[in-house]
């Protein structure tokens, strides 16, 4: 019984550490929309300003922060949905999830996967990536001065087979989610969430550098 209880402990701690780091991960998405927006209108304001120097960089920044957006925003109702079908609430006191709760690995298992294939939701997510990542590379073209910023994007979103602890090479989706904590799942899809706004602000700082250069 005591083994069981402290099993059953240290689960807790991991499920609340993922809760933590995802704390980390939505403040840090906040700070990051705020930062973004800011550069964003700069570039507006540089594009009205001086349009031979700014307007195609401000259009593009445009471009981007409306293909993120809706990307960011995709994601967040996966989390919804997540929630949702968990049961799980925010505490409007605390504004916190119950994180030590959601140990449930079946939620996204059934949304996402049936037996060795994807389901049409799992195909839907993997889609939604890739269409993310088409766009924003349609956006900044063949231009050599974007050549390294599309490629840390492109290792960013990597959604290529991983080898496993066995060697094995599995689906990516399968590697990142399948028969994890409902925490664990909301925590990286918070993540990814993140990636976009970085994504984002690296876009938007290198509008401004190249131009300015």
């Amino acid at each position: 019984v005591f083994i069981a209880m402290m099993a059953m402990n240290m689960s807790k701690e991991v499920l609340s550490a993922f809760g933590l780091m995802e704390a980390k991960f939505a403040e840090s998405n906040v700070t990051t929309s705020e930062t973004n927006e800011a550069l964003l209108n700069d570039l507006i304001t540089k594009g009205d300003e001086k349009p031979e120097e700014f307007a195609v960089a401000a259009n593009k920044a445009q471009q981007i922060n409306i293909i993120s957006d809706d990307f960011y925003n995709y994601i967040e109702i996966i989390k919804v949905d997540l929630l949702k079908n968990g049961q799980y609430t925010i505490d409007p006191e605390t504004g916190k999830l119950p994180f030590e709760a959601m140990d449930k690995t079946d939620i996204l298992d059934e949304m996402w996967f049936t037996g060795d294939r994807l389901t049409k939701a799992g195909d839907a997510i993997l889609a939604s990536i890739e269409k993310y990542k088409s766009d924003i590379k349609e956006v900044l073209g063949n231009d050599v001065k974007y050549k390294k910023a599309v490629e840390r994007f492109e290792k960013r979103f990597n959604t290529e087979k991983v080898t496993n602890k066995d060697g094995k090479k599995i689906d990516w989706l399968d590697y990142n989610y399948k028969g994890f904590p409902a925490i664990a799942s909301y925590t990286k899809l918070t993540a990814m969430q993140n990636d976009v706004k970085v994504t984002e602000a690296s876009m938007f700082n290198l509008f401004l550098f190249s131009e300015q250069c």
